[in-house]
Order: structure tokens, then sequence, then C-alpha cells
């Protein structure tokens, strides 16, 4: 529990982390903290890959919750007195700047925290530019000392730190009978989330503020023309669709349209880890200690494009497929849920009513998948009182209620079942985006396992572009996902 930390770290241990991360510094220094590349679709820096951003996963019961996060019974320190947090001042670096919707909804939040808790907790938001200023700047910080408390980072970077002991494991928090969260709040987090942050032995490096999902923007109408009463829900039928709509623009009286109509496929490591997850596959090892990427799923999934690309089913495009989807160009686009403004944008400005919404990827037996993106906090270690002050602010930012309030200001999906309740009026204003909340529960998270996860990923971008090959054997395909196996243990290796 809170006071067990309390007794077994005085704040002399600040000053010990301080030396010890000084003794560490060559590390702190090679370690590779940038977001990963790519160049299909950029419009949110929250996406690792910065593509136009993202089976069925229950919300979590409490058969399939970790111990570690159970809440205590309430008797159990009733005799240890509370913690005094009264003119506890934290600060929170974040990545949106002046001129952002979802700065003005933080700058709220924190206002409202400020003069309502009641601890006496002050909480300072501060915007830090992007994720990769973010992650600079808590690297220069370890050995400077100028930190803040909370940081919104990816989770490979609170791995990256958690190597030089910077961060604060949440778990104890969570559970704890006065701070932590009850049964039925852990209840209504969404899997995929609830899990994003963990580390294989159980401590909790990072917390979900809110999420978004790769996932497949479909048009119903044209659909409807060519023939199709419902959308694909297994991978024979994604093809009939597909093709169906390429042979359609390749036999109508336009030139210029031949050679599109099916998918626009771009080889990203969000694209092929979504169709990897429909067909069942995952990162991980048996026992989740390594990676590997040699199963059946990731030689299926890439196959199965190639076969799309081998009969005129795809085709790839310069820049954001938004354009090609309103103008019929492709029936189907790959994209993130925090696309959808743009989406609406393009078919607006082609002058198309076409009904058109977000789809999960399928898989050759109607498994579904979406790849999803956490947007996540995390604490860097500082003094008792203000790791838990920290943590108490992260509670309050992520209550149902101001999850619906952030969600209105970004798009992005919710991490809680219980927050749709407070999206009416968003929703009826924004009745597209009850597509994206459909895929919520859906999206499942990277598992960012070990801090190399970022270095492993580039590779997995790497390997999906030697993939896209329609002359590729299933031989060529394995020999390739073998050497990134082999790769993404060179990686772990480094940064043990």
């Amino acid at each position: 529990g809170i006071r067990d930390l309390v007794r077994s770290r005085g704040l002399g241990d600040v000053y010990k982390r301080q030396l010890y991360l000084l003794g560490l510094l060559v590390l702190v220094l090679g370690l590779t903290l940038t977001a990963c590349g790519g160049n299909q679709e950029v419009v949110d820096n929250d996406t690792p890959d910065n593509t136009v951003e993202n089976n069925t996963a229950d919300t979590n019961t409490e058969n399939n919750m970790p111990e570690e996060n159970e809440p205590a019974n309430e008797g159990d320190m009733e005799e240890e007195p509370m913690m005094d947090l009264s003119g506890t001042t934290v600060t929170f670096w974040h990545v949106y700047g002046e001129g952002d919707s979802r700065k003005v909804v933080i700058d709220e939040i924190v206002a409202d925290f400020n003069a309502t808790n009641e601890y006496g907790i002050v909480v300072e938001a501060l915007d830090q530019g992007q994720y990769t200023d973010v992650q600079d700047k808590v690297n220069a910080g370890l050995t400077s000392g100028d930190l803040p408390n909370i940081v919104q980072a990816y989770t490979s970077s609170f791995l990256d730190w958690d190597t030089v002991d910077a961060v604060v494991d949440l778990a104890p928090f969570v559970s704890d009978p006065d701070y932590g969260l009850t049964q039925e709040e852990l209840d209504a987090i969404y899997e995929g989330a609830f899990n994003d942050g963990m580390t294989l032995d159980g401590r909790r490096l990072a917390w979900p503020m809110s999420q978004s999902a790769n996932v497949m923007t479909y048009n119903y109408t044209w659909a409807s023309e060519l023939g199709f009463d419902a959308a694909p829900t297994n991978t024979a039928e994604l093809k009939e669709q597909l093709c169906a709509a390429a042979e359609a623009n390749a036999a109508d009286d336009n030139p210029d349209n031949d050679g599109t109509g099916g998918l626009v496929w771009y080889p990203s490591a969000s694209n092929y880890l979504s169709f990897v997850y429909a067909f069942g596959g995952q990162e991980l090892n048996a026992d989740g200690t390594a990676y590997d990427f040699t199963g059946d799923a990731w030689v299926e999934a890439a196959m199965f494009v190639n076969d799309l690309k081998a009969n005129g089913c795809t085709f790839e495009t310069e820049s954001y497929p938004n354009p090609e989807q309103a103008n019929r160009l492709a029936l189907i686009t790959l994209s993130s849920t925090a696309g959808l403004p743009f989406y609406a944008s393009a078919f607006e400005d082609a002058g198309n009513d076409d009904s058109w919404g977000f789809l999960p990827f399928v898989g050759p037996d109607g498994q579904t998948a979406a790849d999803a993106f956490t947007q996540s906090v995390g604490v860097l270690t500082a003094t008792p009182e203000q790791d838990l002050a920290s943590w108490l602010f992260i509670k309050h930012f992520t209550t149902a209620e101001n999850q619906a309030r952030w969600i209105e200001a970004s798009g992005y999906l919710p991490t809680l079942s219980t927050t749709e309740q407070y999206l009416g009026d968003y929703i009826a204003a924004q009745p597209l985006y009850q597509t994206s909340l459909d895929l919520a529960s859906e999206a499942q998270s990277e598992p960012q396992t070990f801090p190399a996860w970022a270095s492993v990923r580039r590779a997995i971008d790497d390997a999906a572009a030697l993939l896209y090959n329609p002359d590729l054997t299933e031989e060529d395909a394995m020999a390739i996902l073998e050497q990134l196996t082999l790769d993404a243990a060179d990686y772990v290796e480094e940064v043990q």
C-alpha cells in the first residue's frame, strides 16, 4: 500500500536516485527515445508511426484483473494516518500547444482539480512540444534533476526511463483502499487499455488517458451499388468486395481511375500489425519473454495482402488517402479513428454524400482486430507526497466524466465503458463518431513489453515493406520474419 511505500522510501532516496542516475549517464544518453517513423497519412502525433490514426475484447471482470490491482480490504491500514498533502505542488508535461483544443480542456480540468481537491494539491500543466521533445527533455532532466512529476509519453519511453529507476510503479496507488480505484471502476476499463503500461513483473509504469485505433474506412453506399448489402466479415468477403471495386473502376468510361478502386495499402507497422492481430497473431512468444514474429499469422497476413496486390485489388498513394476514399477511387482505406474529421472534410470537398464509417480489420475466420494507440501518462519519482499527489490528479483526469470532456476536444476513443453515457450530445453532433466508439472495446494495444519496442517497431516497418511483394513465397516471408525476430532480440539485448 501507499504507507508501505512511504515507510520504505524517505526523502533521502531521491538523492540516492540522483547519484544512481549520474552513474548511469552513458546509458541514459544512449537510450533510443524517438517516435517510430512513417510517411503515411500524417495527422496526429500520438500515433507511434505517425499514420492517420487507429478481438472482441470485453471490459475487465473480476476474474481477469491482475491480482496486484485488486482493491485491498479497507481495514488493512486503518490505524495509519492519512498522508498530509497540503501545499504539495506537481508539474504535468504534455504535448498539446497553444491553440489546440486539447490543451484548453487540460487547462480546464487542471483548474477544476486545483479548486476542488480536498488535499490542497496544486497541479501546473505545461506544454513541452511534440512527443520527441518531451523525451529529449526528460532524458536531459535525468541528469540535471529538472524533471516533471507527471509526463505524457509513449509506454516504451517509460520502459526506457525505468531502466534507470526513474518511474513510479502505479500499481500500489491503483489498489490502495484510500486513494485507489474501486472494483467497479477497474471493471469499466477496457482490457486492451488496462494492460498497456504493465511490465512482465506486474508493475504499472503508465496509465491510459484515452486511445485511438488503426481501422478500415469503408464506403457503405458504393459497396451497396456494387451489390454488397453488408460490410465484409472475413478475408474472403474482404477480397471479393475490394476486387469488385477495382474491376468496376477498370470497366467504366473513365481511364483516369484505372488501377484504383480497391484498398489503398501502405506497408507500415500499424497496418501490418492490424492484419496480424485479425489473423490471430501476436508479437511475443508463448510465455511473453521475447519477441517472436515467426508464427503462422505473420506469414498468412503478409500473403493475403500480396494476393490482393497480385489481383490488382490494392494500390498506393503518395499522400493521405482521404481524397481517394471520398472520390470513389478506393472502397477501403486505412486510418486512425482520430482521422474522422479529415475524412469528413474530404467527402464534403468532393461533394459526396455517400455513407461511410470505420470497421475493424478482419481475419479468415471472422476474427476482428484494431491496433490501438494509447495516450498515456506516468509519474517520475520524486517525494512520496508528490508521487501520491500525481496519482490523485491522474485519477481525477481519467474519470469517465473528464474523459468525455477530453474526447470531445480530441476525437479519441475512451478507455472506460462508462464514458459513453456522457457523450450523448457529442455523438448527436458527430454521428460518425459512433462507428469509432463501437471499436473501442476491440482495440488491442501493442505489447511494449521491453524498452526496445521503438526500435523493434521501426524494424517491423522495414519488414512490412519487404513483405509487400506479390512474387514472395511463404519461405521468403518466413526468412524475413526470422531475421526480424533475431534483430528484435538484438535490440532488446542492447538496452537491458
